[in-house]
């Protein structure tokens, strides 16, 4: 199985590069290659951020570096996700994709079977565009009558590469659908890339399973507990933690304990040009 982490300079420029994003992409693969040794870790990049990451000096954090395939139909501005379904689409193994913005503190391997496996659940009742919006409209050919509910990206485990096949080409065709159409936000992102990811799990009746054994109220900005899932929110603690929502308040004082948790974790590094973070904006 390979571990693959996809980071895309969607700018075009270094002001794309933030420091806390910087430090939690190269802290997510030093957290994982830290406790799952036996695992690849793959980065899909394009070539201005392996220049970026090689003037740090911390392109060895991962087994390899590969260049994003490019898509020139697709609005990179709302869809900013979409090279993550690039990459999905061209594997020919069992992957595991980590946003990076998500960190382990354990062995989650135990958790990693023949069974697809996600972050959480999520009810976007109220959140998500459904059937009602003219957008959505306009893609009924493609997902009709869509139930607002869909699964967290940020950690997506797929046994079977065919599946995740399926799923890239699906929701790629609806990011170029929107593109065309000029939708105004990233609710169609998640829509594209979460609400569909759950519409073909559940329409190809393909089992699948949650890390945390709760659901995400997407309207609410909650979690509340729910049947599914591998394990309680009281101990999510001890495995991972998704920053997430986090970031806008950690990106405002460097001298929070997330943030310094992060230099540590990237400053343990040998070689590192840690310097060089400080030119960058938080």
């Amino acid at each position: 199985m390979k571990v693959l982490w996809v980071y895309e300079n969607i700018k075009g420029d270094n002001s794309f590069y933030t420091k806390l994003d910087t430090l939690l992409l190269i802290s997510s693969t030093i957290q994982w290659k830290k406790h799952h040794p036996q695992f690849s870790a793959t980065l899909y990049c394009d070539k201005l951020t392996r220049t970026f990451l090689d003037n740090l000096n911390v392109l060895d954090t991962w087994d390899e570096v590969l260049l994003l395939p490019k898509n020139k139909h697709i609005d990179k501005s709302i869809f900013w996700a979409s090279s993550k379904l690039e990459v999905l689409r061209n594997v020919r193994e069992s992957v595991l994709l980590m946003d990076h913005d998500f960190l382990v503190y354990n062995d989650i391997s135990k958790f990693i079977t023949d069974k697809h496996l996600f972050a959480h659940e999520e009810d976007g009742v109220r959140y998500y565009p459904t059937a009602n919006d003219p957008f959505i409209q306009e893609v009924a050919d493609l997902l009709p009558r869509p139930k607002p509910y869909a699964l967290n990206c940020c950690f997506s485990y797929f046994p079977d590469y065919r599946f995740a096949n399926k799923y890239a080409e699906f929701s790629l065709e609806l990011m170029y659908r929107f593109s065309k159409l000029k939708v105004p936000n990233s609710k169609f992102l998640i829509f594209a890339e979460q609400l569909a990811l759950k519409y073909l799990l559940d329409y190809h009746n393909v089992e699948y399973d949650t890390l945390m054994k709760e659901v995400f109220l997407a309207n609410d900005r909650k979690f509340v507990s729910c049947e599914k899932g591998l394990i309680p929110k009281e101990e999510t603690y001890k495995y991972f933690k998704h920053y997430w929502m986090e970031k806008p308040s950690i990106r405002k004082d460097e001298n929070c304990i997330e943030y310094i948790n992060l230099k540590k974790i990237v400053g343990a590094k040998k070689n590192i040009k840690l310097d060089k973070l400080n030119d960058l904006r938080p």
